[in-house]
């Protein structure tokens, strides 16, 4: 396969750049940042850096914004996201630094999804510079809301703009991801009286990351434990500190409907250990707890199969928690996705994976999330390879240089291919 040429220096400059904006999730709204102004920044920069290259560019109210190239109908759209999750405490290096260490870029975003962002945009510039006949159009869509899983970002994207003819997303793994598990997050609540006695808990910030730490104090003593946070697509990576907390309080003899509730917050006491053959089985993660003496509740995220309706779901788990007293509320559901594996798109995208890595791995299914499920005829494509340590969400987050060289090959190289 063709190889690009690569301003390695400077592209790596760039991914820091944009490292250095603080652009959480979830951060307060302000004038022309909806999302918040660490948001707001990091897609004008993404922008920027696109005008800087000659390519047309749009911003979407804040929300959103796209960089594009090319002339024609169709569009093929690059699909990335520059807001992160929140940092928890434990880093070895500034999170927002984009440190690089043992050929490693560290930074809050450096994998998830900032630096595949810039290497795509490069990726873009590659072929431009290749002098590649561009009949169609090459748009690289910036969004801003892709953690919380609202997705505002693009709902704002649909109102105005033009949708791709097909798309890929470099925010999972390689190879092709043809299906992607409905993402599902409930939470479960009740009031409590006289007759319990008063507990104040808390654990998790975010419902997609496995919480890392959980406090609880009764009776005047404190309790405490620490986890590791994993992201919620694969929770048995994690160690879950809710869990672990409500355990130690159950084995020291405290009796509480929440601990009863976090008890039974598993995929076989709730009634939902439910598997298809696309995409494999249903993942659970207890992620955000609030517990006073009025009141309890625990938000969960669920990974789902493609074939499986969220309802079936949530009905199930109400069946299994009313004893308990407690009720469930359905907070977010985003649909599943699933492309044909002998589609054009899927096959086009699998051929360029082989040609540049010599491997014949088939196209596989996740629990993860990307932009992907948000638009007809897409899929999630890098950015890991088989075997990789994924950081995602994880303290010391990091996207190997090596890594990003590669993955700038196999983008410009499916560029190509789709445009053909």
């Amino acid at each position: 396969m063709k190889q690009y040429p690569l301003q390695e220096e400077q592209m790596l400059k760039d991914i820091q750049g944009l490292l250095h904006i603080e652009s959480v999730n979830g951060s307060a709204p302000e004038e022309g940042a909806p999302l918040g102004r660490g948001v707001g920044d990091a897609i004008d920069y993404v922008l920027n850096l696109g005008k800087s290259f000659g390519f047309r560019t749009k911003n979407l109210d804040g929300y959103c914004g796209w960089v594009e190239m090319g002339e024609g109908e169709e569009i093929i759209g690059i699909l990335v996201h520059v807001d992160t999750v929140s940092v928890d405490d434990g880093w070895s290096c500034d999170p927002f630094d984009g440190t690089i260490r043992d050929g490693k870029m560290f930074g809050r975003g450096a994998c998830d999804d900032k630096g595949p962002a810039i290497v795509s945009l490069y990726a873009m510039k590659a072929i431009a510079e290749s002098g590649c006949q561009m009949n169609k159009r090459v748009r690289l869509i910036v969004g801003g809301d892709e953690e919380s899983g609202a997705w505002k970002c693009l709902d704002r994207y649909k109102e105005t703009e033009e949708l791709p003819t097909c798309a890929f997303s470099p925010d999972a793994m390689y190879p092709v991801i043809y299906a992607e598990k409905g993402i599902l997050r409930v939470r479960l609540s009740r009031a409590l009286d006289d007759g319990v006695k008063p507990m104040v808990l808390s654990a998790g910030k975010q419902a997609n990351i496995v919480p890392a730490y959980a406090c609880a104090e009764i009776g005047g003593k404190k309790y405490e434990a620490t986890g590791i946070p994993s992201h919620a697509m694969e929770p048995e990576l994690g160690v879950n500190a809710l869990i672990k907390l409500c355990g130690q309080l159950s084995e020291e003899g405290y009796a509480h409907p929440f601990l009863d509730l976090v008890k039974m917050a598993n995929v076989h006491d709730l009634h939902i250990d439910f598997s298809d053959e696309p995409s494999g089985k249903l993942t659970l993660n207890p992620a955000v707890a609030k517990v006073d003496a009025d009141h309890a509740e625990l938000r969960c995220d669920i990974r789902y199969p493609v074939t499986f309706a969220p309802e079936t779901v949530v009905e199930a788990i109400r069946q299994a928690v009313e004893p308990l007293g407690f009720a469930v509320e359905m907070q977010l559901n985003v649909a599943p996705l699933y492309v044909e594996k002998d589609s054009k798109l899927v096959t086009t995208l699998q051929k360029v994976f082989h040609d540049y890595t010599g491997l014949d791995t088939p196209p596989i299914s996740t629990g993860g999330g990307t932009y992907a499920r948000a638009f007809d005829n897409a899929v999630a494509f890098g950015i890991f390879f088989p075997g990789e340590v994924d950081m995602c969400h994880k303290v010391d987050e990091f996207w190997s240089v090596d890594s990003m060289k590669q993955n700038y090959q196999i983008i410009a190289g499916a560029i190509a291919a789709l445009l053909q």
